[in-house]
């Protein structure tokens, strides 16, 4: 039996802007990622994506419903318990990078490792056999300012990789590449779920959708059509 990975039930998010006013993000939104799953999220600007993404990744929790993290119920979570399971269970490719500029790719790799105090030749063994995975292995002490933004998006999913976790979440990972560019990451992601990952893309973007086996649109913080 595939088990669920990532059940939101009826999700609710409000931000309070000051002066009696709120804005709902998220309208009791009802979502299931089953494992080995390879999913797009796609929505316009304002759609919600981007909260549902916070909510997803433990970055923040829902104002109401519940949120289970493969079977854990996560939403009632304080910051720390949720950083435990966040760094256990998911890894974050970001359409930014989010590298560290003084660091090279073999350290922005090894960071999250490093954080847990985890042996110095271990985490160099596996951080360099995941850059060499993803086409970087003649890149290990580069700098990201010496790397193409291609480059630089390969490290980011080696460093998501690190801790083996259960799903990869992936925020508009191609947006700032180049077309081609772009579709050498998504095969990186490809070859990813055909070794067994979890993957959840979240994106404005209809051509990632023909990439992926499910598309889930979100429309004004509520799931509007999943296939």
């Amino acid at each position: 039996m595939v088990k669920d990975v990532l059940r939101l039930e009826k999700i609710t998010k409000v931000y309070n802007m000051g002066q009696g006013v709120s804005v709902e993000a998220l309208a009791g939104l009802d979502l299931t990622i089953k494992e080995n799953e390879f999913t797009s999220i796609l929505g316009p600007s304002g759609s919600g994506k981007s909260t549902l993404l916070h909510i997803i990744g433990l970055l923040d929790s829902p104002t109401s419903g519940k949120r289970y993290v493969d079977g854990i119920e996560t939403s009632t979570m304080n910051e720390n318990e949720q950083a435990r399971v966040r760094g256990d269970k998911i890894g974050f490719v970001f359409q930014t990078f989010n590298l560290i500029s003084s660091l090279s790719a073999l350290e922005n790799v090894e960071l999250p490792l490093l954080l847990r105090d985890h042996h110095k030749g271990k985490r160099k063994e596996k951080a360099t056999a995941l850059l060499s995975q993803v086409g970087l292995g003649e890149r290990l002490d580069h700098l990201p300012n010496q790397l193409s933004g291609g480059q630089r998006q390969r490290v980011a999913i080696a460093r998501a990789l690190i801790n083996d976790p259960e799903i990869i979440l992936a925020d508009e990972p191609t947006g700032n590449l180049d077309s081609k560019t772009g579709h050498e990451i998504l095969d990186i992601f490809k070859e990813l779920h055909e070794q067994g990952r979890t993957i959840v893309i979240i994106t404005h973007d209809p051509q990632i959708t023909k990439v992926t086996h499910r598309v889930v649109k979100i429309k004004d913080g509520k799931i509007d059509q999943s296939k």
